[in-house]
């Protein structure tokens, strides 16, 4: 296990370790999170009390171009039992330089204004990081610097308050905004359990073959 920036990413033999520790799983589905409970000699809990102080406990696994960072966080209970819980991952695509996974957007998710007013933009795909946008007509050419009171409506209904800087033109249609750091912790949370679901529909077979996992 090494520790870097204050994260500790778990490798293969830790993993199967806290694997074989797993007794039970709950899904929390509000949060999109699992739960395990982990049961352990004494020896296992000391390192189970050392990994819960880490700042940062993460999960990388790695499927063919996939990249998924999984935050998990260690609870211990009132007799000295942990629990393990696993949010919604950041996902990423390996290639010649790792970038966040762009879901293709479809006409369900649209740009609104504060009053719900649908925008002259088109998505043309967003990711954890980012959005990508189309004009709508030739009338409105013109993509803004910064992305200021705009709103992310999603299929499942929700709406996401987001900010964003332009950082390059694709095309004469097209343009790429990076999202900011200041976005709201809640917001960035939906947008990754959003993303994850999407994802997770797209290629099962990556969430069906755990055991081809490399973790690191």
């Amino acid at each position: 296990m090494s520790k870097m920036s204050n994260v500790f990413n778990i490798n293969d033999d830790e993993f199967k370790f806290l694997s074989e520790m797993v007794q039970d799983a709950k899904v929390e589905k509000k949060s999109n999170s699992i739960e395990f409970d982990l049961i352990g000699d004494n020896e296992q809990t000391t390192l189970l009390s050392q990994l819960k102080l880490a700042d940062n406990l993460q999960i990388t696994a790695n499927f063919g171009r996939h990249r998924l960072v999984f935050p998990v966080q260690l609870k211990q209970g009132d007799f000295a039992n942990f629990s393990m819980v696993l949010q919604s991952p950041k996902i990423f695509e390996q290639g010649d330089c790792l970038r966040s996974w762009r879901l293709l957007a479809d006409n369900d998710i649209c740009l609104t204004d504060k009053g719900g007013k649908i925008l002259n933009y088109h998505v043309k795909d967003i990711s954890a990081s980012g959005i990508s946008l189309l004009i709508d007509n030739e009338e409105h050419a013109d993509f803004p610097e910064h992305l200021n009171n705009i709103y992310l409506q999603l299929p499942n209904n929700e709406r996401l308050a987001i900010s964003a800087t332009q950082i390059r033109r694709i095309d004469d249609k097209t343009v790429a905004y990076m999202l900011r750091s200041s976005l709201d912790d809640t917001v960035l949370t939906s947008l990754i359990k959003y993303l994850f679901e999407c994802h997770s529909r797209q290629f099962p077979d990556v969430y069906k073959n755990k055991k081809n996992w490399t973790i690191i």
